[in-house]
């Protein structure tokens, strides 16, 4: 799930879309532990050729990028949405979820306390080469974060003021309920090995607490008075979540390995923070990493793709030694399409970079127009088979990016 956070719309929207873009333009630089680099030279994209990858530096000392690559674009059928929040691609690259209307806002995204208690929205289905729908669900239905090969995560508040986290099964049918309690439980994601992470807090309370159900039991996150995580999300390797307290935010990461338990008590010394905003909130929080799919926002190393709000800019964090690498100025997402590879969006065009980032291999442009990127990560999907997003007030533009 992710609304259209970082995308210059054409159209009015409501005030989700240009929130977020005036927030993103006031950001302010910061150079604190973070690795800045700057291309010196234009790349130059040779389309429909053997890839390859030629840098040239003449004797003044300028720079000259030529990379060569073929690919194929196929347009699909668009998809009517409710103007708020982007489809949500498969793992396996071959069906499409999306938010086909809602009277949704902010403080129901995020699951504040002042949330309206009357939520109403449609979420329906489809392969990605059908034309219509195959399946819809009206109701109070809230397109969840993540999907896996059983169905699409949603969120369901109610008039009581709990809030259901379930799954819409590709095939049609009922809900099924995952976690249907007195608390208002929300930001659910599933890991790699079917773990299901999500937050929660009591009615009347403002801040969260996590839990994560996995094959080894459920574990639940420690957490102190006045703070709140949020967020979550299941890598290979470990979990990360967002943290915030008293405006602080910060990513947090805690090392458990698949067969590793852990107590609650013995997880307090053992997660690493980073600290990425003093004038932090939930809807900051909801910008820098609720914007991609969990699946999509870990890169191979471990490292996470988060949008920075101080430094206006798509980064890496790598926890394991404490650094940021930032992406390019302006840079609103950014999905990995192989360990060498980034595909990155900005306001008016799609670029490939390659990774590590350096000050020689900047960012070439492969499409203009600012689609958003999602590269399948399950298992059954296309090598080199990207889906891409072109949102508008109405509906989404959908296409298939091959490369050769």
């Amino acid at each position: 799930m992710a609304p259209y956070n970082f995308l210059v719309m054409t159209c009015k929207m409501r005030t989700l879309s240009t929130s977020i873009l005036k927030h993103l333009a006031c950001a302010m630089a910061c150079a604190s532990c973070v690795k800045q680099v700057t291309p010196l030279g234009p790349g130059r994209l040779i389309v429909n050729s053997s890839p390859s990858d030629t840098i040239v530096r003449n004797d003044s000392g300028a720079v000259t990028r030529d990379t060569s690559l073929g690919f194929r674009l196929n347009s699909m059928a668009s998809v009517q949405t409710d103007g708020f929040f982007l489809p949500l691609a498969s793992s396996d690259g071959m069906r499409l979820a999306w938010q086909q209307q809602s009277n949704f806002n902010w403080p129901l995204l995020l699951a504040l306390p002042e949330a309206s208690l009357a939520a109403r929205g449609v979420v329906a289905v489809r392969a990605l080469d059908e034309l219509e729908p195959t399946h819809t669900w009206n109701g109070a239905f809230m397109l969840g974060r993540s999907c896996n090969s059983d169905g699409v995560l949603v969120e369901s508040p109610q008039p009581d003021g709990t809030r259901w986290i379930g799954v819409l099964p590709w095939e049609g049918g009922d809900a099924r309920w995952l976690v249907r309690d007195a608390k208002v439980n929300a930001f659910a994601s599933v890991g790699p090995r079917g773990e299901l992470a999500w937050s929660h807090r009591e009615i009347g309370e403002a801040e969260f607490s996590l839990t994560v159900e996995r094959p080894e039991g459920k574990f639940e996150w420690p957490r102190k008075d006045n703070e709140s995580w949020l967020l979550p999300i299941v890598a290979t390797d470990g979990i990360f979540a967002a943290h915030l307290r008293d405006g602080v935010l910060e990513l947090a990461y805690l090392p458990l390995r698949p067969g590793q338990s852990m107590t609650t008590i013995e997880s307090r010394s053992a997660i690493l923070r980073k600290s990425i905003s003093i004038r932090g909130s939930e809807k900051m929080a909801y910008q820098c990493i609720g914007s991609l799919p969990p699946d999509r926002a870990v890169l191979a190393d471990g490292s996470l793709l988060f949008f920075h709000p101080d430094l206006g800019r798509m980064a890496i964090w790598q926890p394991n030694n404490d650094t940021i690498t930032a992406l390019p100025f302006g840079t609103l997402s950014a999905t990995a399409t192989g360990p060498k590879q980034l595909l990155i969006s900005f306001r008016d065009h799609l670029a490939t970079l390659s990774l590590p980032v350096d000050s020689v291999r900047g960012p070439v442009t492969l499409l203009e127009d600012a689609w958003i990127a999602r590269a399948p990560s399950g298992e059954g999907s296309s090598p080199g088979r990207i889906i891409l997003l072109l949102p508008t007030s109405q509906q989404c533009k959908i296409a298939e990016l091959n490369f050769n």
